[in-house]
């Protein structure tokens, strides 16, 4: 990473505009209706020892095109690309990717890092999965799509940190702690381990719902239905919503050639005969589950702090 991480005190020049934005675009599906439990959990039977978390999102800009009509001014939000600029030294940043989250009470999340992208391997075409695992392995760093991330937050509430760790696992963590005052953090969020911390008093229950669950604003409340029904209301000062904006970073002179499957499975496959790990002999590696599962667990395992 080419620097920690730096912090913007003065995220928008709107910020009650930019919250009612996000109060008015819902409803808010699942993070796990889409999101495996292994892109925000440490381990891939999450899922079966943990109930849904109450985290919905949803995606305001994609490729650099905004599909919300408010979205293009975050997207071209000049502090955010100011910043990376300062943080990556680079030739130019492409906004990309508007998405907004909002959190109701609960524990904190899991130690993660986003999904990457690399030349000729992103979520189009591959599963998240396999791109975890090409992110954590090392393997994979010539062809990695770098990006800047910038998360900024509204909430005033208990808990609701955002816990990171920009030197590495090995060093402290530091968080960036509420009341939020129209502030975001800008780093490579790709490659440094991040996480919410807990949300409201630390032993609220959370709902009991599923995956298909959606969250909606309205009459000053956010109210959380599954399978058409409530499952919970909150109030405003009760729920955490973060705006994450990321960019692809461009140097000059840097490589263009692109990955390919085939290329993908051989610099799995030898890395992991070198470390004497025996690979199932499949037809279509990349979309075959044993296989999939076996390249997740070898590098992408759970992680646990302190």
């Amino acid at each position: 990473m080419d620097a920690p991480a730096i912090k913007i005190e003065h995220a928008f020049d709107d910020p009650a505009a930019v919250r009612g934005l996000v109060e008015r675009n819902g409803p808010y599906p699942s993070m796990e209706s889409y999101l495996p439990p292994t892109a925000t959990r440490g381990s891939q039977d999450a899922s079966t020892t943990q109930s849904t978390l109450p985290w919905f999102r949803g995606s305001w800009a994609v490729n650099g095109n905004a599909v919300v009509e408010g979205a293009e001014a975050i997207l071209r939000n000049p502090r955010f690309v100011a910043a990376a600029y300062q943080l990556f030294d680079c030739a130019e940043v492409r906004p990309t990717t508007v998405v907004v989250n909002v959190n109701a009470p609960m524990p904190a999340g899991a130690v993660h890092i986003d999904i990457p992208s690399f030349r000729g391997a992103n979520r189009d075409h591959y599963s998240l999965q396999l791109l975890q695992a090409m992110g954590t392995s090392g393997l994979f760093e010539p062809w990695r799509i770098i990006e800047a991330g910038a998360v900024a937050w509204f909430y005033d509430g208990a808990g609701g940190a955002y816990d990171y760790w920009p030197d590495g696992l090995h060093a402290p963590m530091q968080s960036a702690r509420g009341p939020f005052d129209n502030s975001a953090l800008v780093a490579d969020n790709d490659r440094m381990y991040h996480r919410i911390g807990w949300i409201g008093a630390p032993d609220q229950p959370t709902p009991p719902i599923s995956p298909g669950a959606q969250i909606e604003h309205g009459d000053d409340r956010w109210t959380i239905k599954d399978a058409g029904h409530p499952a919970a209301s909150y109030p405003d000062d009760s729920v955490r919503i973060s705006v994450l904006w990321k960019a692809q970073i461009l140097r000059a002179g840097a490589a263009t050639d692109a990955l390919d499957a085939d290329h993908v499975v051989e610099i799995f496959e030898h890395d992991l005969r070198a470390r004497g790990v025996a690979i199932p002999d499949v037809p279509e590696p990349c979309s075959d589950a044993a296989w999939l599962a076996l390249v997740h667990s070898a590098y992408y395992p759970p992680v646990s702090v302190a």
